[in-house]
């Protein structure tokens, strides 16, 4: 009896220790934004005690599995896919804070643009194409402030971490998967999610590494094989309805390009299977991830005692967040001390060195690392950083290296704008760019069109010093016509009645004001023709009225610059203050003998204050205001449209720059309006311009064309706009309707497809 009771026992004690010394196994599949489910599935979980001893995923498994083995709750990792820094990671737009505006180029009206290197002609067919749709830089810095301390505390044995973690890969080259189980955490994550043509490949030894999908998107044979667990439980968010082609967006035909077959199921007899197919979800619907969130929480719920059944294994939560707090409490603090750069020659290296002017002695915070990144970035040679760390556990500090990767040397770039109107644009620009002590630029800027037609030399070299300092020359030659009318679907035989042409060059010296501005001194000689009739009911077979201006200017310029396009931003500021001196001859040649031939000298200061501000009043609503003043103390010139053909003019939306509107002119005036704007998604929305235009002085027409001044403050006028607009990565469409208070019933309904964007006058 006493035998009996004794194998009894001990069966049960086996069965207890057994039972409760199973191992769990989360294996989680790839598919873009969908991967917020996985985030609820684990918080489930974790609330009903159930174990997750091992962790496995491919692609945004992949970040899901790596951040909670780094001790991410998921409470912080809901709280990272909402927030507003996850939105820049997943776009590569470089947050405001951030934006070093000294270096800024102008805004130009290209759609693409490559850059060509010249020692490697075979290579130039490869340039011409797109590497990814997102710019990598704002996760190559974001990955070293998710993982760096994990990955230190690990000691690059994924094993060690809190909860054992491996990822999956993709090698196009060899055609195979690559599963990572130690190394760098950040590059492993990053080749695991890096889908083709959205993100750029990660090189890992020699070798491009892709998205882990390709091959095998959901990972349970490789964590069989790495941690044999006793219990599988599976997360897939692949699954979707399939789509027609004609309902497909680029993300989804990429994605049905790429993931080839993979079979989303874990073996009855190896643990549970969660599977969602999820309709109208795309790659990077991130802005749904709390829907998301609950519904994997859901679901996991609803199977926790189906789970529960089938193992024995407990983690009551108190005790699981216990043992995290310790794991985090062992992480080293994200100091950084030395910095080390490699990637580029030792001239190029000294550039770097001194733009990063700090004391290797000192040590910096990861706040620090983000401004010197991307003041560096700021430079147009520079393409890319690749930052790894390195713990040094003598100075209890991180060390950061740096692989800086360089531009090649020659750029070319096309855009314009295709209208509706008379604003058909053809814009080429070509682009030199060589970094040793000095960084050095060239550009050749053309545009062709029946609005304008110029071309602008320029020319940059930035100074090496402890205040950046850049000089600048400019050749610049401006061609624009006018034309009677601005209708929709303009016939082309109207004949222009306003031809502006001037030509110039100018010599500036720069430097920052803080981070987002900068400041120029402006010296200029140029020469500025305009030809146009005076009178009304004009035969156009006449020749026309002339006035030349031979200039000499010298200007202070303060511009700052933070919206988020180039054209029809929703976000950000373009603010300016200029102050210039203008002295010169006028002479004006009459078309017909009854105007007399008048050559005269004149000077003039003119100052000009601009104020634009877009701000979000929540997700959908954005709001902007505009403010202008401008005061001259030009005098009138020879004759009343010569007068104010060279006036200052309003000009706030991308039509009223195509037209010729004397009631928004004037050599001194106060401007200002409104603009709402409804986002509907991340690239339609909506948005109205609502302008008032004041004159101090407005300019009146006396006998015999003879200028003169009106009343103070006696003609306003105002100018309204809606628009619909698409803001594509490379351009911006905009449909829009307007409507100017003079002339009488000034509507006028258009299209233009790309930018309005012309090259720069000699008078600002």
């Amino acid at each position: 009896m006493k035998k009996k009771v004794f194998i009894f026992g001990l069966i049960f004690i086996i069965h207890f220790v057994s039972a409760y010394s199973q191992k769990v196994g989360l294996v989680l599949s790839g598919g873009g934004a969908k991967g917020a489910m996985h985030i609820g599935i684990i918080k489930a979980l974790e609330e009903n005690d159930i174990p997750i001893d091992y962790i496995a995923g491919t692609s945004i498994g992949a970040i899901v599995g790596s951040l909670y083995a780094a001790g991410y709750t998921p409470d912080e990792m809901l709280e990272l896919f909402q927030s507003e820094e996850f939105y820049y990671w997943q776009t590569g737009k470089v947050e405001e804070d951030y934006q070093y505006y000294f270096r800024k180029a102008p805004n130009r009206p290209d759609f693409v643009r490559f850059n060509i290197p010249l020692k490697d002609s075979i290579a130039i067919r490869s340039a011409l194409l797109p590497n990814s749709l997102i710019n990598p830089i704002q996760m190559n810095q974001a990955f070293i402030g998710l993982y760096a301390g994990a990955e230190a505390q690990c000691g690059g044995d994924f094993n060690k971490l809190f909860v054992p973690f491996l990822c999956v890969s993709s090698d196009v080259y060899n055609k195979m998967p690559v599963v990572f189980r130690k190394g760098n955490l950040g590059n492993a994550v990053r080749a695991s999610m890096t889908f083709p043509l959205v993100f750029k490949p990660l090189v890992i030894d020699s070798i491009p590494l892709f998205d882990g999908g390709i091959y095998d998107n959901f990972p349970v044979r490789p964590m069989k094989n790495a941690f044999n667990p006793d219990f599988i439980i599976g997360s897939s968010v692949a699954g979707s309805k399939m789509k027609s082609p004609s309902e497909m967006d680029l993300y989804n035909m990429i994605e049905n390009m790429v993931i080839q077959q993979t079979s989303y199921e874990v073996m009855p007899e190896d643990g549970v299977m969660m599977k969602f197919t999820l309709e109208d979800i795309n790659l990077m619907d991130f802005n749904k991830s709390k829907m998301l969130f609950d519904m994997g929480y859901q679901a996991a719920t609803a199977m926790v005692d189906s789970i529960k059944k089938r193992m024995a294994s407990r983690m009551p939560l108190q005790e699981l967040t216990a043992k995290r707090e310790a794991y985090k409490a062992l992480l080293p603090p994200l100091i950084f001390r030395h910095i080390y750069i490699d990637g580029v020659n030792d001239t190029q290296k000294q550039y770097i060195e001194n733009q990063i002017n700090r004391d290797n002695e000192n040590s910096f915070t990861m706040e620090d690392f983000k401004r010197t990144y991307f003041h560096l970035l700021s430079n147009s040679k520079i393409k890319e950083i690749l930052p790894h760390t390195v713990w040094d556990p003598e100075n209890n500090a991180f060390d950061l290296y740096l692989n800086i990767q360089i531009k090649d040397e020659i750029m070319i770039a096309f855009g314009g704008n295709i209208s509706s109107m008379s604003a058909n644009q053809l814009y080429l620009g070509l682009g030199y760019q060589s970094l040793t002590e000095f960084s050095i630029g060239l550009n050749l800027d053309m545009q062709m069109g029946n609005a304008y037609n110029g071309a602008a030399l320029s020319g940059k070299i930035e100074v090496p010093s402890t205040i950046s300092l850049d000089i600048s020359g400019t050749a610049v030659y401006n061609y624009r016509n006018y034309y009677e009318s601005a209708k929709l679907f303009i016939d082309t035989d109207v004949a222009t009645f306003i031809h502006k042409r001037e030509t110039y060059g100018k010599l500036s010296m720069g430097f920052p004001f803080l981070n987002k501005a900068r400041m120029d001194v402006s010296f200029g000689y140029g020469r500025l023709e305009d030809k146009y009739y005076q009178t009304k009911g004009i035969y156009y077979e006449n020749p026309f009225d002339k006035s030349v201006y031979n200039l000499f200017s010298f200007g202070l310029f303060y511009k700052k610059f933070t919206q988020d396009a180039k054209q029809y931003p929703i976000q950000g500021h373009d603010h300016h203050v200029y102050a210039q001196y203008i002295s010169g001859k006028e002479t004006f040649t009459a078309a017909k003998n009854e105007y007399p031939h008048k050559s005269f000298f004149q000077s003039w200061i003119q100052l000009d204050a601009f104020l634009y501000n877009l701000n979000p009043v929540n997700h959908w609503f954005h709001l902007g205001y505009t403010v202008e003043g401008l005061v001259s103390s030009k005098n009138l010139a020879s004759n009343y449209t010569a007068s104010v053909l060279q006036a200052p003019a309003y000009t706030p939306t991308p039509h009223s720059k195509l037209i010729f509107n004397e009631a928004f002119r004037a050599n001194q005036f106060f401007a200002g309006g409104v603009t709402p704007i409804l986002k509907i998604n991340s690239t339609f929305h909506f948005r109205g311009d609502f302008h008032g235009f004041m004159p101090v002085y407005p300019f009146k027409r006396g006998e015999n064309e003879k200028p003169y001044y009106g009343e103070l403050f006696t003609r306003p006028a105002h100018l309204e706009e809606l628009s619909l607009v698409a803001q594509l990565p490379f351009m911006s469409i905009g449909l829009f309707a307007n409507h100017y208070s003079y002339p009488k019933g000034n509507w006028n309904f258009g299209l233009n497809i790309g930018y309005l964007i012309f090259g720069p006058k000699f008078i600002q």
